[in-house]
């Protein structure tokens, strides 16, 4: 919508004055005193926090009650202690005569490594699977406080039973070399183990004795006994890991050792079989290897048996064909006597036996071998080693087969005899003749011995070459065995030798009777005080983030200027008050409950009194004379310029000046309403071409010497209105008929209106509402009017509320009190003030 610009011709530059010639000016519209620094005082502060100490009790009584439930949920907990003693490392001996000379005594290092691995996360691990605590899925959360039983501890003092409670603990058995089992968990038992052992190691501490090798290894838990457990076992443990650390290159080189041995007996046996399988499909003996030898003695027996045969068949024959002739002759009883047969049959029966006893040594030879053999494997194994097993049997089957070979031997030479001995003597002939034929054969068997030992000597000779080299492969493996076999137990030594004795522990853990922790009365008082501190610091930001007006000094620190007045905030039962005075008194009021006309229907209240003081204020806010022509305005809308206006204007013609009050808002205009006075002709009529100012100007019955002027119908340009000529002019001649001239405007920082005025007035009074009015504009405006070489007297503060400082400080609190213990008939009125109280009465 265009702006009518019909009305009125553009404004002079000249017609706009900036200053009033006629009235000395008293102070520069900006202040600069110290007095309006930005420092804050010490009541501020205490304003700031007192201003919002609900917020700060709220925020500060609800941590701390959630901090003491917390706390107070949380279980009691409790220490263990065990003692351990590190001392350095003792030189480690290298031979009968030397030692390694290494300064264990300073090393720090080696210190402050164990004390790290005291803490590492796989020895508290290790801890947890040794005591078995992975199979309790419940282990901590048996220890959770219900709701009521927090309470129940709150009221207490904290006091709890979990120190009484038992708790069953499965310990892992040890190997034979003192480490520990590896245990086979399941996956849920391994993710219990790992976070177990981070509860525990959260509460595992390590603190070495000054000066000396003593260890204190502390565990806390909510389980007394636990702590305990706990505490003892990491020790235990740790000690068990440092002997495996130390004997870890001995125990790998014994284990090494220990396959290497494996690996070569069962080479060995493999090899061994080899060579039996050899010389079982070769023919030869078993003989360590020397079939040549055997078959060289076999053949060198073999002739001399075979030659002895063809003696003995020569002397026999001859001896039978002897007997023959002599039993032809009759003397065979003669020959039969003879010794010589008897000792031929005697020297038969000793080849015989001497053949059996050569087996017999065989055997026994064979069985001593053996013997060595199972000596040899007993050195190494015990008798549950399957090669000592094979050797006792072997050994068992040929004891057996010397035995039953001894006794057949007996036993056939014993027959043998005896019957040599008979047929001898009965029939001697008979005897000699079948020795005959004996020898014979005899002779015949071991001539084809002897020629198939020759064909089969040189056989065997190719087969004794293979054997040979088997068997030195068997003998290489075995000295290679016995090698190892001996730094086997070379390293068994150095394991024995080479574990620590450094660490040891001093004194077990004892089972705590009483918690250490939580330390429920710190942490709540520390939570008090926090939250009090972070209750102070967000008022504090609130107050930062504030950008309002919110105490007199606000206005004097960030707009450097003063206060004229400061306005309390009229309560509901105030304004019920004022409306039935208002309905009492009758003073033409149309709004009721309105309080623009307070100072007048209400003389005695704090807000009256309140407005008296801006009087004062304006009186003598000029040297010389006091303010004629005021405008009153704000930064936003309802802030209360309308009410001041209204009440200054009626305090000012109570002193018994001629006011007149100009209703300049022609956007919004309220004056009409509040004075029960029509609007259908008022300042834009004047403005527009009307020029008697005496049908401008109209009464008010409750006041004869206030004067109103109102707006008039809204026109479509308001801001070139008041720039008008007219509006100078109408000014001129207001001042020269009434003393004080009040003028209400728009706010100054939605429209120009106000600032066109304020160069025509002789000052602006400024109008803020308490916790609402934003500084920002309010400087703006004020850096506005300055530009323009406007004047301001001051800041009214509006909605002073009883909770603040100021409004106890000036008192307005006790006013109905004070005139309540004055309003007695003992004490007469004034003259003036019964004519105000006659005139309040007539209405």
């Amino acid at each position: 919508m265009e702006r009518d610009e019909r009305l009125l011709p553009s404004p002079n530059k000249n017609d706009l004055q900036t200053v009033n010639p006629d009235f000395p000016a008293a102070y520069a519209p900006f202040y600069d005193d110290d007095t309006f620094s930005e420092k804050r005082s010490i009541r501020e502060y205490f304003n700031v926090v007192y201003k919002r100490l609900p917020i700060i009790l709220a925020l500060t009584i609800l941590t701390t009650a959630v901090v003491a439930f917390y706390m107070y949920k949380q279980p009691s907990m409790f220490q263990a202690t065990t003692d351990m003693i590190i001392e350095p490392r003792k030189p480690k001996l290298t031979s009968k005569d030397s030692v390694i000379i290494n300064n264990y005594g300073d090393d720090l290092n080696y210190a402050n490594t164990q004390l790290l691995l005291l803490k590492s996360p796989d020895l508290m691990q290790n801890v947890i699977v040794s005591l078995g605590l992975q199979r309790d899925p419940n282990l901590f959360s048996a220890q959770q406080k219900s709701v009521v039983g927090t309470i129940r501890a709150i009221f207490s003092g904290g006091k709890d039973d979990s120190a009484k409670s038992s708790l069953p603990v499965l310990t892992e058995a040890s190997s034979e070399d003192g480490s520990l089992k590896q245990a086979a968990l399941t996956p849920e038992e391994k993710d219990r183990a790992e976070v177990y052992a981070s509860t525990f190691l959260s509460g595992l501490t390590v603190e070495p004795e000054e000066r000396t090798n003593l260890i204190h290894v502390s565990v806390r838990s909510t389980r007394p006994e636990l702590a305990a457990r706990v505490a003892d076992e990491v020790v235990n443990v740790f000690i068990q890991q440092d002997i495996d650390r130390e004997t870890q290159g001995a125990k790998k080189a014994y284990e090494d050792l220990t396959k290497s041995i494996g690996d070569l007996n069962a080479a060995i046996e493999t090899q061994q079989q080899a060579l039996i399988n050899e010389q079982r499909g070769s023919g030869l003996a078993l003989n360590n290897g020397k079939g040549q030898d055997v078959n060289a003695t076999t053949l060198q027996t073999l002739s001399g048996q075979l030659l002895s045969a063809k003696e003995d068949r020569r002397k026999i024959e001859g001896a039978y064909n002897a007997a023959v002739e002599s039993n032809s002759k009759g003397e065979i009883f003669s020959v039969a006597g003879d010794n010589q047969a008897i000792q031929n049959v005697r020297q038969t029966l000793a080849s015989r036996k001497e053949k059996l006893n050569d087996r017999v040594q065989q055997l026994t030879k064979e069985l001593q071998d053996l013997e060595a053999k199972r000596s040899q494997l007993r050195s190494k194994y015990t008798d549950e080693y399957r090669d000592v097993i094979a050797v006792n049997e072997e050994i068992k089957k040929r004891q057996d087969i010397l035995a039953k070979t001894q006794a057949e031997s007996q036993k056939s030479i014993e027959q043998d005899e005896t019957k040599v001995k008979a047929d001898v003597a009965k029939e001697y002939l008979t005897g000699m003749r079948a020795q005959l034929t004996q020898a014979q054969i005899r002779e015949v068997q071991l001539q084809n011995a002897f020629n198939a030992e020759v064909a089969s000597s040189n056989r065997q000779g190719i087969a004794e070459t293979r054997l040979t080299t088997l068997t030195r492969g068997i003998e290489t493996q075995r000295q290679l065995l016995d090698t190892y076999t001996q730094r086997q137990k070379e390293q068994e030594l150095a394991i024995a030798s080479s574990r620590p004795d450094n660490i040891k522990i001093s004194s077990k853990a004892q089972t705590p009777t009483s918690p250490i922790g939580p330390n429920r009365s710190r942490n709540i008082f520390v939570a008090l005080l926090m939250s009090l501190a972070a209750g102070i610091g967000l008022a504090f930001l609130l107050d930062y983030l504030d950008d309002s007006v919110k105490s007199s000094d606000d206005i004097g620190r960030l707009l450097g200027l003063p206060t004229l007045a400061l306005i309390p905030h009229q309560n509901t039962v105030d304004k019920r008050k004022l409306a039935r005075m208002s309905a009492k008194n009758g003073n033409g009021n149309g709004s009721g409950t309105s309080l623009a006309l307070i100072s007048l229907e209400d003389n005695r209240s704090a807000m009256a009194e309140a407005y008296r003081h801006l009087r004062t204020s304006l009186l003598f806010s000029s040297a010389g004379k006091p303010p004629q022509t005021i405008l009153v305005t704000s930064s936003q809308p309802a802030e209360g310029k309308t009410t001041t206006a209204i009440n200054s204007a009626i305090t000012l013609a109570q002193s018994g000046a001629e006011v007149v009050i100009i209703d300049c808002d022609l956007r919004r205009p309220r004056l009409h309403s509040h004075f029960g006075v029509d609007n259908v002709s008022g300042l834009t009529n004047y403005l527009s071409g009307e020029k008697n100012p005496a049908n401008l100007i109209k009464n008010f019955s409750g006041m004869p010497n206030l004067k109103i002027i109102t707006s008039g119908p809204l026109p479509p340009n308001p801001a070139e209105l008041l720039s008008s000529n007219e509006m100078k002019n109408l000014l001129q001649y207001l001042k020269g008929n009434f003393k004080h001239i009040v003028i209400d405007s728009p706010p100054a920082i939605s429209f120009t209106d106000a600032a066109i005025l304020s160069t025509v007035v002789d000052g602006v009074i400024l109008v803020a509402l308490a916790g609402k009015s934003s500084i920002h504009l309010m400087r703006r405006f004020k850096q506005r009017l300055g530009t323009m070489g406007a004047r301001i007297y001051g800041v009214v503060l509006n909605g002073i509320k009883p909770d603040s400082v100021e409004y106890g400080y000036y008192g307005y609190g006790s006013t109905y009190e004070y005139y309540a213990a004055a309003d007695d008939d003992s004490t007469p009125l004034m003259e003036e003030e019964k004519a105000y109280i006659a005139t309040d009465n007539k209405g």
